[in-house]
């Protein structure tokens, strides 16, 4: 037996902590620190642009083939698209249940399906643009933005930028750097449309010319007898001089037309820009910087700061850089707060043994709580399980559970020392006595915390985490408790009673309380059928209340962070966004409560928390802001009085101010998706449930994917027109795209970057929808035409008739079925599933009809709850079935097995009742709690039960036996039940949103539980011993009873 040769040979219990604390101090050095847990990315997104396509054109030519060729991958779980005019956005949700090592190869071949798909795209469309790491959030976001009064050229500081985030792709363990808002910058060759008709051009042939005269491809080598050389032609596209002097075409007389006849030539970035940046109402870039998964911030961000200051320093004075976003502020404050939390645990678990067992046990105690803290740290270092809230919130759980098993064999000890034994009989009784009872309490407390930690997917990486702290820190501490602690114990604790009269060497006497215990026991005992009932009342309690509870998916969290998000109508451009944005900048900077407003404008902003979607790309009527407060207490009230302000001074836009929650993303609190053929029909159907979502009144937004498209010009050319002019309906529309949108000739390299040269009309020529009904289509040349002779380009207005009508709406799809998603957002502080329950109440009372073929499906918040909820319970009979096995192989015994079911039944009960009595919401962690508290109050059960095997007058019902035996185990089960809640006490006072619920769950739970373990189970393990025998005899001391033992004695009543 290890702790027996240990207490013989005191240098080996010497050797093994020097081992821990050596190996526990550097496992705690090197292992990795962070906010919150690394989310596995199992989303991945494709963006493909077909400029000028309407949305049923991007459907059918760019996303259907992309579905075709990723359905052919079985690890995809869902299939979302949404098709726009000019834009296909495809996201991937895959199996979430993929292990880390396996999404790498799929990641490859989702690349290779696009590759297949690419082949049957026609010409015109862009190259997808694939990314899967859109769910990571960034370490720092950085913005850099002019120091003076004048706004600093955005093309250099798209230049600083990108230098910027080059080299910091380049700092130790840093993951990538992705830059936000910059320029995209090409050679602009702006063409005179009078000079180019003139001489009977196109824009066609200035692009095909350009092209020509670039050549960047291999001239050869010559090699031969004595030779070696590489052969370069001279001409190609080097500076814009060379550009001006290119040559369109020859006339007959000899005579050239040359780039610098018929355009401007100049440098500049492309109008619009497809995204924007401000950051504190100036012009600015923005640089999201991430981290390598499982390394520690801090030292990670000190590295980043002094790049930053070095960066700073080598740049021009004109540039401002700030860091707008540092992690590590965050999770220096939260592991600070949360150590704060744990510390206040264990003094409340000292002070609570102080008073109980004493001074000297509560001494053994407080050195296995370092240790098994170290052996724990050691442990998660090697797992790869960084330190941040949820690990270390696990911990703080750990705390008043794995005190119960040195709390249990420290009083064993202690008893059996204070019999006369010796040391050695006194170590060897107890872990004798204790190992079945103890190795049973930890299984079945790590078999409750077992779904949490193999929960798969986003919510499976967060609460995960803390549960895999809680089974680490329970294994070894149960390892402790039958190996140290009672070695500690047999040095420590007093050998005889004399030695142990004063209350701070052997605990406190229980006095009136405990002889309160003992009458109320033996009533218990004499009327167990009453006790029963009267036990069973809290938990039926529990279970009758628990249709009040309001159901919750992961709540909010009170941080100096909040966002904004501003949609205007499809077809405004970026420079509409950009002005209201303006106003809405000045209005926020200008509120006393925050202190700092980063925009970008077209695209989803850098994610400065872990669960925002960054989804959002090359929308021009789209913005988005990151805010932050002054006052984390003080935001959730911002976030309501902002929402309201906003909604009434900015009529024309859609706002949604919104907070940071904790948990897996939500794109939106509620969501009904309304699936079916026919886009006119969903459209329909998607307008009605709208409104009936508008008239809940926590919903303060609304919004439908299938919607009134953008306004557009359409042309109905005349085909006779057409033919008269020797014109085909493709050379009008290659003539518009190419006065429009451009067309690439060549591109001049600067070092290593590539300008493209792009070759259109002045945006002068084309701003109206009248201007662009008078754009020429160049006519071809014949054989018998002169330059004198030649006609002018042909208006577009000449041959046909301008209509301005609505566009197309966007068309979503999922799993290749079209749909029509409505999404609500409500306000801060409501429940989704408070609003959800209206809605259903409003449907009920007024339903809506679906056609056949159509169908609705309720998403958002409550659809990512029910999910995790039913990840949670998959693999409850296995678990159950392993608890049923580990309780049978501890009593062998069915009947007692049943009695501990029966706790477990009663623990979920009080459980539910603690949540009730205190009004939580039952949320993801909730749920959490109420599993938890099985395994954990079902502990006192396990050490009665098996105590009461164990003695020969209560094994056979006698009723003095059964109580002195349980009075004998109050003491150590007040101990743990008071430590345990001692343990969660920091958390639910901490008095956020997200611990309070779980820990009251459990701890409430396990509190309850003491009155069932007093007066439910001796009443249950009577019955189930006498079952079939005579009549319960009176409450005595005799000799079938087992060894008397008087009320006074020691032991009975502390």
């Amino acid at each position: 037996m290890f702790a027996r040769y240990i207490f013989r040979h005191s240098r080996y219990f010497t050797l093994i902590i020097i081992c821990v604390l050596a190996i526990g101090i550097s496992s705690f050095s090197s292992i990795a620190r962070q906010e919150d847990p690394t989310l596995t990315n199992f989303v991945g997104s494709i963006t493909t642009f077909y400029p000028g396509a309407t949305p049923d054109r991007v459907e059918a030519l760019v996303t259907r083939p992309l579905e075709d060729e990723l359905r052919k991958i079985p690890e995809i779980d869902e299939l979302t698209s949404i098709s726009t005019s000019g834009v296909s956005a495809v996201n991937i949700l895959l199996v979430k249940s993929l292990p880390a090592d396996v999404l790498e190869r799929i990641w490859s071949e989702i690349r290779d399906a696009i590759s297949e798909a690419t082949r049957q795209f026609p010409a015109g469309v862009g190259e997808p643009d694939f990314d899967h790491d859109r769910m990571s959030s960034f370490t720092a976001i950085v913005a850099l933005s002019s120091a003076g009064p004048e706004d600093m050229e955005l093309s250099l500081l798209g230049r600083l930028a990108a230098d910027f985030a080059d080299r910091a792709r380049n700092l130790p363990n840093t993951k990538l750097a992705e830059v936000f808002g910059e320029p995209i910058e090409e050679i602009r060759v702006e063409v005179d449309e009078a000079a180019l008709v003139s001489r009977g051009l196109s824009l066609q042939q200035v692009a095909a010319a350009l092209q020509a005269a670039d050549v960047k491809i291999s001239s050869g080598r010559a090699s031969g007898a004595g030779t070696d050389m590489l052969i370069e032609l001279t001409g190609d596209l080097d500076s814009m001089e060379r550009i001006r002097q290119v040559i369109v075409n020859t006339s007959a007389d000899g005579s050239a037309t040359r780039i610098a006849d018929i355009a401007s030539v100049y440098r500049g970035a492309v109008t619009p820009p497809p995204a924007m940046a401000m950051a504190q109402g100036r012009a600015a870039i923005l640089v999201g910087v991430t981290m390598e998964s499982g390394k520690q911030v801090d030292v990670w961000s000190e590295n980043f700061r002094q790049y930053v200051q070095q960066f700073r320093q080598q740049s021009a004075a004109g540039l401002k850089l700030e860091i707008t976003y540092d992690q590590s502020h965050y999770a220096e404050s939260r592991l600070r707060d949360v150590g704060k939390n744990l510390a206040m645990g264990i003094a409340l678990v000292i002070l609570v043994l102080l008073f109980t067992l004493g001074w000297r046990a509560a001494v053994v105690v407080a050195i296995i709580l370092p240790l098994c803290g170290l052996i724990s740290i050691t442990v998660m270092e090697r797992m790869g399980l960084a330190l941040h809230q949820m690990s270390v919130s696990g911990l703080i759980v750990a705390l008043g559970l794995l005190v119960d098993g040195s709390i249990v064999m420290t009083d064993e000890v202690r008893k059996r020392l204070l019999e006369g034994r010796s040391p050695i009989e006194a170590i060897s009784g107890s872990v004798h006595r204790l190992r079945i009872p103890l190795i049973s309490s930890a299984v079945t407390t790590i078999l409750a915390f077992m779904p949490m930690a193999i929960v798969p997917g986003p919510a499976g990486d967060f609460v995960g985490s803390m549960a895999k702290a809680v089974i680490v820190m329970l294994t070894a501490s149960t390892v402790l408790a039958l190996v140290i602690t009672p070695v500690l114990a047999a040095w420590l604790l007093p050998k005889n009673s004399s030695a142990a009269h004063h209350w701070y060497l052997s605990g406190a006497e229980s006095g009136r309380a405990g002889l309160w215990l003992i009458k109320a026991m033996d009533w218990s005992l004499r009327h167990p059928m009453a006790a029963i009932a009267l036990s069973l009342a809290l938990p039926l309690s529990g279970f009758l209340v628990f249709p009040t509870l309001t159901a919750q998916f992961f709540p909010g969290t009170d941080r100096d962070q909040m966002y904004l998000q501003v949609k205007l109508a499809d077809g405004r451009s970026i420079y509409d966004t950009q002005a209201l944005v303006q106003q809405l900048d000045t209005k926020l900077r200008e509120h006393p409560l925050i202190r700092r407003v980063d925009w970008t404008l077209g695209e989803s902003p850098p994610a400065f928390y872990y669960n925002m979607y960054r989804i959002k790309e090359g929308i021009p009527s789209w913005a988005e802001a990151l805010v932050l407060t002054r006052d984390k207490r003080q935001t959730d009230d911002l976030i309501r009085r902002l929402q309201v302000e906003l909604d009434r001074e900015f009529p024309e836009a859609r706002i949604v101010v919104r907070g940071i929650d904790q948990g897996p993303p939500v794109m939106a609190p509620l969501e009904v998706k309304v699936f079916g053929p026919n886009l006119e029909v969903l459209q329909a159907l998607g307008e009605q449930f709208r409104q009936r979502l508008d008239s809940i009144p926590q919903v303060t937004h609304s919004s439908v994917d299938l919607i009134g498209g953008a306004p557009k010009l359409v042309f109905e050319l005349e085909e006779a027109k057409l033919r008269l002019a020797q014109l085909q309906l493709t050379d009008a529309a290659t003539a518009l795209n190419d006065a429009l949108l451009g067309r690439v000739g060549g591109e001049v390299l600067e070092g290593t970057e590539r300008l493209p040269v792009r070759v259109r009309l002045a945006e002068q020529d084309w701003g109206t929808s009248e201007r662009i009904a008078d754009i020429r289509i160049p006519r071809p040349a014949l054989s018998t035409q002169t330059p004198s002779t030649m006609l002018g380009g042909l208006p577009l207005s000449a041959i046909g008739k301008p209509t301005l009508v609505p566009s197309q709406s966007p068309i979503s799809r999922q799993d290749g079925q079209r749909l029509n998603k409505v999404s609500g957002y409500i306000k801060r502080g409501v429940l989704p599933e408070e609003a959800l329950k209206l809605l259903r109440e409003e449907l009920v009372r007024n339903p809506i009809t679906l056609p056949s073929g159509y169908s609705v499906q309720f998403g958002g918040d409550t659809d990512a709850r029910a999910e995790v909820v039913d990840d949670l319970l998959a693999p409850l009979g296995l678990i159950l079935s392993a608890l049923l096995a580990t309780l049978v192989m501890t009593f062998n015994s069915w009947r007692l097995t049943a009695i501990s079911l029966v706790v477990c039944v009663c623990s979920l009960g009080l459980s539910l009742l603690s949540l009730a009595i205190f009004a939580y919401p039952f949320g993801i962690m909730a749920v959490i709690g109420v599993i938890g508290s099985i395994g954990v109050s079902i502990n006192a059960a396990i050490i009665i039960m098996t105590a009461l095997q164990e003695n020969e007058g209560a094994a056979k019902g006698g009723l003095y036996a059964i109580r002195s035996v349980v009075m004998d185990s109050s003491r150590h089960i007040i101990s743990t039940t008071v430590t345990t809640f001692g343990g969660f006490l920091p958390l639910i006072l901490e008095g956020s949103q997200f611990w309070p619920p779980f820990a009251m769950a459990i701890a409430g739970g396990v509190l309850l539980s003491t009155i069932i373990s007093f007066f439910a189970v001796p009443p249950l393990f009577l019955l189930a011993t006498r079952m079939g025998r005579k009549p319960l005899t009176p409450l005595r001391n005799d000799s079938s009873a087992g060894t008397p033992m008087p009320a006074n004695a020691e032991g009975t009543h502390r």
